[in-house]
């Protein structure tokens, strides 16, 4: 059984091209064939957030530490706390990310579809989108 040492893997910030503000991601594992399992905790910066996406096969947000935000499209965003856990169903449209004065840290689980196709991004939140009334 190997064991992935943590100095073997560098913290890397999240592109511009599919989050808002500074983000970052810590990777966890990237699972070889058969396992088609990623994960990493990601960290968000007050105000930070992803852009509009969806998974192939669904993700699950296991929310670490700090105030956090989750949406799905077509409804209002919801408060994300330490503990919480996010089920995202497979090809929903969401985001997810920090509070506009809190950090927030999670650790995303998600795995790529039996032909190899990832996460699906879409277009940035905008500040009105991000700032509409919790749920």
């Amino acid at each position: 059984m190997p064991v992935v040492r943590a100095s073997a893997r560098a913290t890397k910030q999240g592109a511009a091209s599919t989050f808002t503000g500074t983000v970052f991601q810590d990777e966890i594992v990237v699972g070889s064939t058969p396992s088609r399992m990623r994960a990493a905790v990601v960290s968000f910066t007050p105000g930070a957030r992803t852009a509009w996406h969806a998974h192939p096969v669904g993700q699950t947000l296991y929310c670490l530490s700090g105030v956090g935000r989750i949406c799905f499209k077509g409804e209002k965003p919801q408060a994300l706390n330490p503990g919480d856990t996010v089920m995202i169903p497979p090809n929903v449209q969401h985001w997810h990310g920090a509070a506009p004065d809190r950090l927030f840290a999670h650790m995303a689980m998600s795995e790529n579809s039996d032909t190899g196709a990832g996460t699906s991004w879409g277009e940035h939140v905008s500040d009105a989108e991000y700032t509409a009334p919790v749920a």
